[in-house]
């Protein structure tokens, strides 16, 4: 588990933390629709999940369709892609990074071969059962 983006802080090691991480970010990892964690070093630290562990992914934020295709990360600074899995895979949690401004969950999709776990983003994540793509209004 490498590093993890957090807290807005306009500061210079915070400028040279985000100027690395962009630096060294796979042409192929997409920005993200809403705000990220800017800092480091301001970052939680990756707990178990404690209870069942059942979530879905959703690639919908703010009613519209993101990613029909939710991406898993390397890390919490996003770094690279390590996995993917259509919108409404169910996964399963394994851990839990609160962060001041985007929590991450690592997690594993359920019956995929390997790879098949990474950290998503909290919006891309729901605890209840989705909605299948060919469901939605406009779809």
């Amino acid at each position: 588990m490498v590093g993890s983006l957090c807290v807005p802080n306009h500061n210079p090691a915070e400028e040279t933390a985000v100027a690395i991480i962009q630096a060294n970010r796979d042409p192929d990892v997409p920005p993200l629709p809403f705000p990220d964690n800017p800092d480091p070093d301001q970052c939680g630290i990756p707990t178990v999940w404690g209870s069942d562990g059942t979530a879905w992914l959703t690639g919908l934020y703010e009613g519209e369709l993101i990613q029909p295709n939710v991406l898993l990360y390397d890390s919490h600074s996003r770094l690279s892609i390590t996995a993917q899995a259509p919108h409404g895979s169910q996964v399963k949690v394994i851990l839990y990074q609160q962060n001041p401004v985007l929590d991450y969950y690592l997690v594993k999709i359920e019956g995929a071969p390997k790879p098949n776990e990474g950290w998503v983003p909290g919006p891309f994540l729901s605890f209840d059962p989705v909605t299948e793509l060919e469901d939605l209004p406009n779809s």
